[in-house]
């Protein structure tokens, strides 16, 4: 009987752990990789990092490239 509950607690969760990953929008990538733990809003706002990378994605676009 244990074995059932523990067999079809892997089945959901192989098809539901899937759904949780989510892919991080193309400007907030560069906020992915800040070893900052925590970043406050006045700090996200003026991050040279942050700003930087965006700019050069909308150059990439403006340029035709792919995101």
């Amino acid at each position: 009987m244990e074995y059932r509950i523990l067999n079809k607690l892997r089945q959901l969760l192989r098809r539901t752990g899937g759904g949780i990953i989510q892919d991080i929008p193309p400007e907030l990538d560069v906020c992915e990789s800040c070893r900052k733990p925590i970043c406050y809003q006045d700090e996200w706002i003026v991050c040279e990092n942050r700003i930087a990378h965006v700019k050069c994605l909308e150059a990439f676009r403006q340029k035709g490239g792919v995101t």
